[in-house]
């Protein structure tokens, strides 16, 4: 787990600890959930909140282990791990990431361009209700959702070029009326999305 300077486990605001990106058991460990999952005939596994820790006090987390390697190789060879032990099953890999991931540095270790390497399918999580005024540069992107997800989307596409990866975004229906969600189905169609 990540730890605490004293050697606690660290957890979030809301109490939850996080397992340590930088450790191999952790990798074999999650790895070897998706195997057995294949085995059992699932032809793909997502791996979501596949980055570090964002709330909380992280600058007081205590990652056993770490070394050199930036926060975004790590996750990004996380995900190369996993396609190679889960590619003799045929299983697809995919990944949920953070909707402005592509956008600017969150500093959570999610680099599109690097994940969607190993990755089927790559899912922003384009919620609008995440987003804050001003973020892709539209006022209020809670009240414009369609343009919300096209605009995310544009900024996927540009990090994932020349991968094989398919973009499938994760759209908001709570809080939106049904006209609300089509407006952002329709972008993801527009964007060119293989699903949402």
């Amino acid at each position: 787990a990540v730890q605490r300077p004293g050697g606690s486990v660290w957890t979030t605001n809301a109490g939850i600890g996080w397992v340590n990106p930088y450790d191999r058991r952790v990798w074999d460990y999650c790895v070897s959930v998706a195997e057995a999952a294949a085995r059992a005939g699932f032809d793909q596994i997502m791996f979501d909140y596949v980055r570090f820790p964002s709330d909380g006090d992280v600058d007081g987390a205590v990652y056993p282990g770490r070394t050199s390697v930036s926060k975004g190789r790590v996750i990004a060879d996380f995900v190369a791990y996993a396609n190679k032990r889960l590619e003799p099953y045929g299983t697809k890999v995919s990944t949920a990431l953070f909707g402005l991931a592509a956008t600017r540095d969150l500093g959570i270790g999610q680099v599109p361009r690097w994940i969607s390497k190993s990755a089927d399918t790559v899912s922003p999580m384009s919620y609008p209700v995440l987003y804050g005024d001003g973020e892709l540069g539209i006022e209020s992107p809670r009240a414009e959702p369609g343009e919300t997800v096209f605009r995310t989307l544009t900024d996927f596409r540009r990090q994932i070029k020349g991968s094989r990866a398919q973009l499938v975004p994760w759209v908001q229906d709570w809080d939106y009326s049904t006209e609300e969600v089509l407006a952002q189905i329709n972008a993801a169609r527009l964007q060119g999305a293989k699903g949402y």
